[in-house]
C-alpha cells in the first residue's frame, strides 16, 4: 500500500511540475498564448476582398532571416537561406542606401557594400527591404536606384519593398516589385473594439487607394489581417524559443497557414 500511494504521489508531484512548467511558459509567452485563442475583435467589419499588386516574388522557404544589416551578417548567413531583412534609408544626397536600424546605431554601410558580398558568396536568397523613410522626396530616385540594384545583382523577383506609408509604393508596383504595406503599429489585444474598427478602416483605406502585394506586421496583428482582408498574404516576424512549448506550438500554425508568406526571425 505504502509503495502504491509512493508511486501515486510521484506521478502526481511529475504531473504537477509539468503544469507549473506549462504555465510560466504561457505568462512567458502570453503574447503568443493570447494569438492562439481565437478571437473575432469586432462583429461591427466584415472581411474585404481587395485589389492587389500582383508581382511575382521567389518564395522557396517561409522562415527568412531578420535584420541582416552589415557586411559580417551577410557573411555569416546560411548558404542555402530562403531569404533575408534589411532596414534601409534612402540618402538623398548620396543617391543611394544606407542599412541600419534607427539613429542610435553608429554602424551605417552601404547596402552595395553588403549585396557584394551576397554576390560573392553566389548567395540566391530573396530580400526584403524595410525601406524606413521612403517619402515623396525620395520615392523617385530610391526607385530608379533599387531598380539599379535589382539588374545589377539578379535580384529579378527577389525583391520586396516594404512600406508605412503605402501612396509611395504604387510606383514600386508599376515597376514590377512584390510591395509590402507596413500596418499602423498596435495590437488588437490591448486596444477597444472602436481603436480595432478605426485600424481596420485605416488599413482597408489605404489598400483601396493604394494596392499593395502584402501586408506586413507583429504577430499578434496577424490573426486581425488574416479575418478581415482574406485575400491578401501575410508577412510578420515573430520569435522562435526552440525550448518553449507555446512558442512551438505558434510557429507551427504559421508555418501551416497559407496565407502567411513569410516569417521573420532573429
Amino acid at each position: 500500500m505504502k509503495k502504491n500511494s509512493f508511486i501515486l504521489n510521484k506521478y502526481t508531484l511529475s504531473l504537477l511540475i509539468l503544469l507549473l512548467c506549462l504555465a510560466a511558459d504561457i505568462i512567458l509567452h502570453k503574447g503568443m498564448s493570447r494569438v492562439l485563442i481565437p478571437k473575432s475583435f469586432t462583429d461591427n467589419r466584415s472581411p474585404q476582398y481587395l485589389k492587389l499588386c500582383n508581382n511575382p516574388l521567389i518564395i522557396s522557404k517561409k522562415k527568412w532571416i531578420k535584420a541582416v544589416n552589415t557586411v559580417q551578417k551577410m557573411d555569416q548567413i546560411a548558404a542555402d537561406a530562403a531569404g533575408l531583412e534589411m532596414d534601409v534609408y534612402f540618402d538623398t544626397v548620396k543617391n543611394l542606401l544606407q542599412v541600419y536600424h534607427d539613429s542610435t546605431e553608429t554602424t551605417r554601410p552601404f547596402i552595395e557594400d553588403i549585396l557584394n558580398v551576397y554576390a560573392t558568396r553566389k548567395l540566391t536568397a530573396s530580400i526584403w527591404l524595410d525601406f524606413k523613410n521612403l517619402s515623396i522626396a525620395n520615392e523617385k530616385k530610391s526607385g530608379a536606384y533599387i531598380s539599379f540594384l535589382r539588374q545589377r545583382y539578379q535580384l529579378q523577383n527577389k525583391v520586396i519593398v516594404e512600406s508605412s506609408s503605402p501612396q509611395y509604393l504604387h510606383s514600386f508596383c508599376d515597376s514590377g516589385f512584390f510591395t509590402s504595406y507596413y500596418t499602423p503599429f498596435f495590437n488588437p489585444y490591448l486596444h477597444t473594439e472602436k481603436e480595432i474598427v478605426q485600424a481596420i478602416d485605416t488599413i482597408a483605406l489605404n489598400l483601396k487607394m493604394y494596392p499593395a502585394s502584402a501586408l506586413s506586421g507583429y504577430y499578434f496583428q496577424y490573426p486581425l489581417l488574416k479575418k478581415f482582408f482574406p485575400n491578401y498574404p501575410i508577412l510578420i516576424w515573430a520569435e522562435n524559443d526552440r525550448y518553449s512549448f507555446v512558442s512551438n506550438i505558434f510557429n507551427r500554425t504559421l508555418d501551416n497557414d497559407q496565407q502567411v508568406k513569410i516569417v521573420l526571425y532573429h
